[in-house]
């Protein structure tokens, strides 16, 4: 028996994915059949060399927001499908977008529907891209649901390069810092550790401390540095494999000062600007949190979203569990309450969105100068022990004459 990985979809055009175990590929689509699943892609688990080769790079946001624009423009035009694929086929940059634009251009002119021949690539097209351009295949709006994908691409990649750009400054500074000290270790003061030595000063505990960890670096500095990739390497794959452990980890991370509050922002950001594009396009309410959860990162809030799923599907209004949340604030449920009785849940959604963005943005703004101070410490303490170190036995050696 082989494990293959499919994609399928339900009665209601629902993405779904898994694993399963069969003879063929043959079995495996019989199968889905029996249970009611349209079958979109099937592939041995692994798949081959080339398979894998295919789906190594990155296909930037971008890139993704300016195909998603010259799609909507080429369809509201009125030009078929598989010829506008044909036409961003060649305008494309990417080796791995071209590649999966001709596929999806195959696919569509073999009778696949846009959003199921994207199905077929989850590397580049996530559930929230298929999930809108099927909604707007059904509701006869592509072009404007690929804006709207575009938008959320957009100001999805706005957000983090936000992020990227405030943490840019500490990151410079910490490894200069690092740098500076590893300079100072391994060739400053070994040689005023021979001086001192040959005149027969006894040195100071934290220069011996420097000079023993000098020695290591100096003879074992590339062991220490694999060890400390391996380390890295598996704390990283113990927290992405092991769910209690990255579950934990993620609601820490929500009780730092700064970085929590931050964290917490962005995904209530994410959750209420993707919850608003699926619904604005159709898309039901139980469907829209399931895919507004799985974009999110933090566990904590996945777990939050899911648990609010189930009370929906049991006929409980989208605001009542969300009132007794442990990370979305009580604003966001009442005015989504308000959206429940009025009818506008998209409006307010987009309204929340709004307002947690100018949050971010704000904090985001102000993160430099409020890690500013913690990294002056760090910065003043690391410096200070070193000089400290290299000083002392300098004004020593004045005391042997």
């Amino acid at each position: 028996m082989k494990q293959f990985n499919y994609i399928a979809k339900d009665k209601n055009n629902k993405v779904k994915k898994g694993t399963v175990e069969a003879k063929n590929e043959a079995e495996v689509v019989e199968s889905l059949k029996e249970k009611s699943l349209t079958p979109v892609s099937v592939k041995p688990k692994g798949g081959n060399l080339f398979g894998k080769l295919n789906e190594i790079g990155h296909v930037s946001s971008t890139e993704k927001v300016i195909f998603s624009k010259e799609l909507a423009t080429l369809v509201s035009a009125g030009i078929p499908i598989s010829q506008s694929m044909d036409v961003l086929e060649k305008q494309v940059e990417s080796k791995m977008m071209k590649r999966a634009v001709a596929e999806v251009a195959k696919d569509v002119e073999g009778g696949l529907s846009l959003s199921e021949a994207m199905a077929k690539h989850p590397h580049i097209f996530s559930s929230l891209y298929i999930s809108m351009v099927h909604a707007g295949e059904v509701g006869g709006m592509l072009d404007d649901t690929l804006e709207k994908v575009a938008t959320e691409i957009e100001k999805d990649h706005e957000l983090f390069a936000k992020i990227r750009g405030a943490m840019m400054y500490p990151a410079v500074i910490m490894t200069a810092l690092v740098f500076v000290v590893i300079y100072l270790i391994t060739n400053i003061i070994p040689q005023i550790v021979n001086i001192f030595t040959e005149l027969g000063g006894e040195l100071p505990a934290s220069t011996k401390f420097l000079l023993g960890l000098s020695s290591v670096l100096s003879n074992y500095g590339v062991f220490v540095g694999i060890g400390l990739v391996l380390f890295i390497y598996i704390i990283r794959r113990v927290v992405k494999t092991n769910y209690k452990i990255r579950y934990n980890w993620h609601n820490s991370i929500l009780h730092f000062p700064i970085i929590g509050k931050v964290v917490r922002k962005i995904n209530i950001t994410r959750f209420t600007r993707t919850l608003g594009s699926l619904l604005s396009s159709g898309i039901t309410v139980l469907e829209a949190l399931d895919i507004a959860g799985s974009t999110l990162k933090n566990e904590v809030f996945k777990a939050e979203i899911k648990e609010v799923a189930e009370k929906v599907e049991g006929g409980s209004p989208l605001a009542e569990p969300l009132k007794k949340s442990k990370v979305f604030p009580i604003m966001v449920a009442q005015m989504i309450s308000v959206g429940e009785e009025t009818g506008t849940m998209d409006k307010i959604l987009a309204k929340l969105t709004r307002f947690y963005e100018r949050e971010v943005d704000n904090t985001v703004k102000n993160l430099s100068s409020l890690i500013e101070p913690l990294l002056m410490i760090v910065i003043g303490v690391g410096v200070g022990f070193v000089v400290i170190s290299v000083i002392t036995p300098i004004y020593s050696i004045t005391n042997l004459f």
